[in-house]
Parts: structure tokens; C-alpha cells; sequence
């Protein structure tokens, strides 16, 4: 798994303590996001195989709120774009060694 650290200091080492019972993390197949004036939410949710009731509603289960601030957005947005050019740099690779195509 490739990290990207979002510390302002990047000379400064840390290790990011994980306690047990988050140590599997939680499964998220769709996020909703809201602003206000000083920070972000972003509701990680499941949506399962058949999301919409009788009424034909949509329904997400939420499993994480995270509440950033917005000064912490653009390091996030970086971070995740680097992870996601990396990831799919080294899917190429694979798949060029394996003689198939990047899906």
C-alpha cells in the first residue's frame, strides 16, 4: 500500500498509533460531502445491493463521519491523487508484464 504523509512538517518522523478495533478499517462504497465556513464532513457510507426501499429512496448506511478542516482539503486532495496515479502506474506495470490491459 502506497502512503503519501500529510505532515506540515516533513522533516518531522511520526507513527501513527492504530488502536485494535480499527485496526480492519471499515468497508465504504460511496461518500457524501458538506462544507461549512471552517471545515469539511464527509459521511463514508454502504450502499448495498439493493439501495433503493419501496418508496424508491436511496438508502446509505453510514459507517464513518470525519470532520476535516478546510485548511487540511488541498493536502488531503494531494495525497489521494498521488496515491491513485501510483496505484495505477504499478496496475499498468503488472498487466504490461502479464501482457494484458489496464481496465
Amino acid at each position: 500500500m502506497c502512503h503519501t504523509s500529510l505532515a506540515t512538517v516533513p522533516e518531522q518522523n511520526f507513527q501513527i498509533e492504530v488502536p485494535a478495533e480499527l485496526e480492519l478499517g471499515v468497508y465504504s462504497n460511496f461518500a457524501a460531502v458538506a462544507s461549512g465556513e471552517h471545515d469539511f464532513v464527509i459521511d463514508f457510507c454502504q450502499i448495498g445491493p439493493r439501495p433503493l426501499d419501496e418508496e424508491g429512496v436511496m438508502r446509505a448506511r453510514l459507517v464513518s463521519r470525519v470532520r476535516i478542516p478546510a485548511t487540511f482539503i488541498g493536502p488531503l486532495l494531494q495525497a489521494i491523487s498521488q496515491n491513485a496515479f501510483a496505484r495505477d502506474e504499478q496496475i499498468q506495470r503488472v498487466q504490461e508484464e502479464e501482457g494484458g490491459e489496464l481496465s
